[in-house]
């Protein structure tokens, strides 16, 4: 496969912005789509961040490039190097996914397109060379197709992820209503679950996260309880257990209302085996919740946005030593465009900062990630009032 590298510099001046509690805000990279040697720096990050033990950070672009994304490198003076530029029938395009990386320093993800027209699982080299790992292929079989959220690998490099549609099940204009895979290092692919849009759930959108036995959990969007206010035809969603001798079990079917709706990627399984996550409606007047599941099953909203704190959690949450979760919401906040926020073991919920569409940027749709340190990393989509830094950024929150 082709590759592109590019180191480039800071398109945008570093901005630093204090907040009234003590937190300083500081724009990394501009996304601003200025053309270098011919090409976009990138625009639109949806994807988590990754950081090394150099304190480099990795991620996408679901744009720029060629208009297709771009995989991206920012070291810790800021300097970006475009690692790969993604072509959407080639070599995939418009990822929008987490990467991961193994401890040789390759980076695996997945994309859309591809030549099957499904969606591709790859592996980048830190020098820019991809390898196409999976192509899923199109069309309205149960064959597994549209990779979502990102992957998870284990000790051996095996790869574990989730597609939207395939499957059984009508989902998704007949195209099935997604599946749970995993990618063999030999590059065989084997179908794990299929969801059918019933009780179990529809459309799961990865990353999944694996305990020390092998168990897999994650999230279906849709599905499970049909009666759910906010979906009646589809219901609010589940999370859901994959045990590793492939007993698939439904541990909560989100209700609607209070009790949340539409799960988000990226649960946090902490060491004593309970889950985090959040639900991007329900909760009070929608505006989404964060829930706890309790290694004995219980089932605990932890907080309900107000819209003051945030609007639509989304993207994953972090943990700290202390037990303070960490996340973005896409909307709400001072200014109706997103906010980071800590959430304390006693409930309490602490705005970070709140998003202005500025140099900050607007829409952080991704999660954030922690370095030891306490410092927050995260992305935003785009920003709404620069005209010339339209792309979105990385920021860094230093408490």
């Amino acid at each position: 496969m082709k590759k592109f590298v590019l180191a480039v510099t800071m398109l945008a001046l570093t901005v630093a912005i204090p907040s009234a509690s003590a937190q300083t805000f500081t724009a990394l990279h501009q996304f601003n789509g200025s053309l270098v040697g011919g090409l976009s720096d990138g625009a639109n990050p949806e994807g988590a961040l990754i950081r090394d033990a150099a304190g480099n950070l990795f991620g996408t672009t679901f744009a720029g490039g060629i208009g297709e994304g771009v995989a991206f490198k920012l070291d810790s003076t800021g300097k970006q190097t475009i690692l790969f530029t993604f072509n959407d029938f080639v070599s995939g395009g418009f990822p929008a996914s987490p990467l991961i990386q193994d401890q040789s320093g390759n980076l695996y993800g997945v994309a859309d397109g591809g030549s099957g027209g499904a969606g591709v699982v790859f592996r980048l080299s830190q020098s820019g060379d991809e390898t196409l790992l999976f192509q899923f292929q199109g069309g309205t079989g149960s064959q597994p197709k549209v990779p979502s959220g990102g992957i998870l690998m284990d000790k051996t490099g095996t790869i574990f992820g989730t597609t939207l549609a395939g499957g059984k099940g009508n989902c998704l204009f007949g195209s099935g209503c997604g599946t749970v895979f995993r990618l063999n290092t030999d590059g065989t692919l084997r179908v794990l679950h299929n969801f059918n849009g019933g009780a179990g759930g529809s459309e799961p959108l990865g990353p999944l996260v694996q305990d020390a036995a092998g168990n897999l959990f994650g999230v279906a969007q849709q599905g499970g309880n049909l009666a759910c206010a906010e979906f009646p035809q589809t219901g609010c969603g589940t999370v859901f257990k994959l045990a590793k001798n492939g007993q698939f079990t439904v541990l909560h079917t989100f209700q609607g209302g209070a009790d949340g709706a539409s799960p988000q990627a990226g649960l946090f399984l902490d060491a004593s085996g309970n889950l985090f996550g959040t639900a991007m409606r329900g909760g009070t007047s929608e505006n989404g919740t964060v829930f706890k599941i309790a290694s004995d099953g219980t089932y605990t909203v932890l907080h309900r946005f107000t819209g003051t704190d945030g609007t639509n959690p989304n993207g994953g949450l972090v943990a700290d030593s202390a037990g303070n979760l960490f996340g973005t919401t896409q909307i709400g906040g001072r200014n109706a465009l997103g906010t980071a926020y800590r959430l304390d073991p006693a409930g309490r919920v602490k705005v970070l900062h709140a998003f202005t569409g500025g140099l900050d940027g607007a829409s952080p749709l991704a999660g954030v990630i922690l370095d030891a340190a306490g410092n927050v990393y995260g992305t935003a989509v785009k920003n709404f009032l620069i005209q010339q830094v339209q792309g979105g950024n990385v920021f860094k929150i230093t408490p």
